[in-house]
């Protein structure tokens, strides 16, 4: 059985492909083909995206170029390996057999390549792929990977070859042509595509009091990528737990009907390549966020506060917070995503008749760090004989800071088990 051979066809979007001819005699003629052994019952099919194809350009005589109708299957060569959804990423060798006048044969090969180096506008062969990823902010997308295609040229007398090397598919004659193989070889042409992810291994970031335990790719990931990740990704803890400041310019944490009182905040502030508010996937719930407190921080209840949009505005929202016990150390806890690195408030929510167990009223805001909740105003602290501030105790006890000794360590001897831990309510 004769192999088939496609004399004219052209590759649509859909990777429709019209056949204009179909059959030649074993003698050899232009056409495409898949190197194979066997006949191929179904050629249309197999070139359709194809791991490895060949070109045959027969030439007359002693021309140098080649002719007008070998530019449709020159064109449908390129279509095939250029088409940017081809899964496949083709190396191309260029092979010239002649005979002794190897310069001509050379010559072929020359202009050759050239009208496929010129299809991309350069003096070299390059294609761009588009190539489909999987982002943690973009979810199911596309990447286009630029390359320039490996590309082997080679001249040979088929005068000296064995028989063996003169023909393709053991009875397509190669002499006086140039045969074009494009084989797929990701290796060659892009090297390793595999991912990559921010942070590149599980990380902690720390200030005096506050932490996040970031797993590997907790912050952006992005799967079957060349090259997406940011270059630089830099992470800052800003904390702001002192109470003094915090209770001379007092607020409640932000809120159109709860009366959330505030114990200091902290600001989680990332330099991103994109704004991560512009992602299309709901981020994962994965990077913990520790306050080292006292026991009397988790007896008044303390939560963390992230930010949300409502119908009603900006609001906050308290998170799923618990006391954790390491290595002797005790923590406040939540769990938090990227999309949430901003204010974070430490908090608690009160009714509003509790007010005045946390506050002193006052008859309007004339006074320092007055503030109006209702129709009544409040101050969070009173000045002592001494000049000292004088706080009610349960608003106090929300402000107790922590030794420096007492600040997160990381063990140089034996890691110490984790005790169990306690929801806060």
């Amino acid at each position: 059985m004769k192999p088939l051979i496609i004399k004219r066809f052209f590759v649509a979007l859909s990777t429709t492909i019209c056949l204009l001819c179909s059959c030649w005699s074993a003698q050899g003629q232009s056409g495409l083909y898949i190197p194979s052994a066997k006949p191929i019952r179904n050629l249309q099919k197999a070139l359709e995206e194809p791991e490895v194809f060949s070109l045959l350009i027969k030439y007359h005589g002693a021309d140098s170029n080649y002719a007008i109708d070998d530019l449709d299957l020159l064109d449908s060569a390129y279509r095939i390996a250029f088409n940017h959804d081809n899964q496949y990423y083709y190396e191309l060798t260029i092979e010239g057999y002649g005979d002794a006048d190897t310069l001509l044969t050379q010559t072929r090969v020359l202009n050759i390549h050239r009208y496929l180096a010129m299809r991309g506008g350069e003096n070299r062969i390059l294609r761009t792929k588009r190539n489909r990823i999987y982002s943690s902010c973009f979810g199911d997308t596309t990447e286009l990977i630029r390359y320039e295609v490996p590309t082997h040229l080679a001249v040979y007398d088929c005068n000296i070859l064995p028989d063996s090397r003169k023909h393709l598919n053991k009875n397509i004659d190669l002499s006086n042509s140039v045969l074009l193989t494009f084989r797929n070889n990701q290796a060659e042409c892009v090297g390793e595509i595999s991912g990559c992810a921010i942070p590149t291994v599980d990380s902690i970031v720390k200030n005096k009091y506050v932490s996040l335990h970031i797993k590997r790719g907790a912050i952006y990931s992005v799967n079957d990528t060349k090259d997406t990740c940011p270059n630089r990704f830099t992470l800052k803890i800003e904390e702001n737990l002192d109470y003094k400041p915090i209770i001379e310019r007092y607020s409640l944490i932000p809120h159109k009907k709860q009366v959330l009182v505030q114990a200091g905040f902290v600001v989680l502030s990332a330099k991103y390549l994109y704004p991560l508010d512009s992602c299309r996937v709901v981020q994962r719930d994965s990077i913990f966020l520790r306050m080292v407190a006292t026991q009397e921080q988790v007896n008044a209840k303390l939560k963390f506060f992230t930010k949300i949009n409502t119908s009603r505005g900006m609001e906050y929202k308290a998170l799923a917070t618990k006391k954790v016990v390491d290595g002797g150390t005790t923590y406040l806890q939540a769990t938090i995503n990227a999309g949430q690195f901003d204010t974070i408030y430490i908090g608690k929510r009160i009714q509003e008749d509790e007010l005045k167990s946390y506050f002193y009223e006052v008859g309007s805001n004339i006074e320092a760090a007055s503030f109006l909740y209702g129709k009544k105003y409040y101050v969070p602290y009173r000045m002592g004989k001494d000049g000292s501030y004088e706080l009610k105790k349960k608003f106090k006890e929300m402000f107790r800071i922590v030794d420096t000794s007492n600040v997160e360590r990381t063990s140089k001897t034996k890691k110490q088990k984790t005790d169990p831990e306690e929801i806060i309510d």
